[in-house]
């Protein structure tokens, strides 16, 4: 899965990535509630998110407080802006993003991510090639589509809930909708109304136990319901 995703991440214009994953602890925490693999250096790593396996920790971190609480993916960069966050959450993250800097990370990418059953999870994307978060946008929806298929990937992997069953109408919908159509064009492909296209959506959404659009599009390739 780290190869995968060093494969989008250069293909995208970043130079690092992370993925890491908490899910809850029940009882003594060990190293299997804890899920993380990046090709940052060993220094940023030891520093930044090693420390994130204890609760001490994750709970003093901007990036986790972001994910919890409920913001979007989000681009910042070394001089201390973020965007798509609460000032809160951007005032604490101001000494993580100059330090990032020091250790030659300009700018980047953290995407929240979530299914049933963990904490959190999130996965960085990071450049040294700009600071302009202008130029980092246009990275955000395919960045945080494939994080996504990345996360649904590896949490079928570790032996989720058993594959549910889509309708044929409700593939139809997420296949067009996995491609970028608008609810109003697929509900003129399909010859239906637009309240039919968001109701298959939902309940596809239910389904597959997905927050938005996105997300469940994700999923829905991850699990090998959905070619694209």
């Amino acid at each position: 899965m780290s190869q995968v995703a060093l494969r989008a991440a250069r293909g995208m214009g970043f130079n690092h990535h992370a993925y890491v994953m908490k899910q809850p602890v029940i009882g003594p925490e060990s190293d299997n509630d804890f899920v993380c693999f990046h090709d940052f250096s060993a220094d940023w790593a030891r520093a930044r998110y090693e420390p994130l396996r204890a609760r001490r920790h994750e709970d003093s971190d901007a990036r986790v407080e972001h994910v919890r609480a409920g913001m979007p993916a989000t681009s910042w960069n070394a001089l201390g802006e973020v965007d798509h966050t609460r000032r809160d959450i951007g005032q604490r993250a101001r000494n993580l993003l100059r330090s990032a800097g020091e250790h030659g990370l300009r700018s980047g990418l953290t995407i929240p991510l979530w299914t049933p059953g963990i904490d959190w999870a999130f996965m960085t994307l990071t450049t040294d090639a700009t600071t302009d978060l202008r130029a980092l946008r246009t990275t955000l929806a395919p960045m945080s589509y494939f994080a996504h298929c990345l996360h649904s990937a590896l949490r079928r992997l570790q032996g989720e809930a058993c594959r549910p069953v889509l309708s044929r109408r409700q593939r139809e919908i997420l296949q067009w909708a996995a491609i970028g159509k608008t609810t109003w064009e697929i509900s003129t492909i399909l010859a239906i109304s637009e309240s039919t296209v968001y109701f298959h959506l939902n309940v596809a959404a239910s389904k597959l136990n997905t927050r938005g659009r996105q997300a469940t599009c994700a999923r829905a390739v991850a699990l090998g319901l959905l070619s694209i």
